[in-house]
């Protein structure tokens, strides 16, 4: 489908659709006032979330020297098996053998359980700023009048007037800037 047959399907929704918006409104239905929000910026860009992301690299830092430090360990045990693979009985070796293998299964669990923590962290914190966002936005949408904010990836085509994701931003910046990530656990 080229761009014109595009371009007149669309003209021809934007006209049905206002004709349909005059045909709510006179029975009783609001017109829908619009608004735009890019959410994902919001959670990416606020300082809140990038107050998040620094705790998160600070927890991640503090796991990966215990995974680092669990690395060497597991070197180490390995090299000394090899070394005095000899001193033991064929026995001996595949029980102290699957003793390793044991201790490596630990510390990946350890790793990904690490893992799993950070990202319960992550969310309950990106949570917490979410639902900060809520009341920001109900406020605006009655100090601009609109009776509908919609993300902007739902969106094909807005003003700029209509995007609200600047005051947004601002005012979740003016009353939080942090958020304390839980450690996780």
């Amino acid at each position: 489908m080229g761009r014109a047959p595009l371009v007149s399907i669309l003209a021809f929704v934007l006209l049905i659709g206002s004709l349909n918006g005059s045909k709510a409104y006179a029975n009783g239905l609001p017109m829908a006032v619009v608004g735009v929000l890019d959410f994902a910026h919001i959670m990416r860009a606020s300082d809140a979330s990038k107050d998040v992301r620094r705790q998160i690299d600070e927890y991640r830092k503090i796991y990966r020297a215990e995974i680092q430090a669990d690395e060497v360990r597991l070197r180490q045990a390995e090299a000394d098996l090899k070394r005095h693979r000899g001193d033991f009985s064929e026995e001996a070796y595949q029980a102290k053998r699957q003793e390793f293998r044991t201790q490596v299964q630990a510390a990946q669990r350890r790793g990904q359980g690490h893992k799993r923590q950070l990202d319960r962290a992550a969310n309950a914190a990106m949570a917490t700023i979410q639902s900060a966002v809520i009341p920001i936005v109900q406020k605006l949408t009655v100090a601009k009048g609109f009776n509908i904010i919609v993300d902007n990836t739902q969106v094909l085509f807005a003003e700029r007037a209509l995007d609200v994701t600047g005051e947004v931003m601002e005012e979740l910046n003016r009353v939080m800037g942090a958020v304390a990530v839980p450690q996780p656990k």
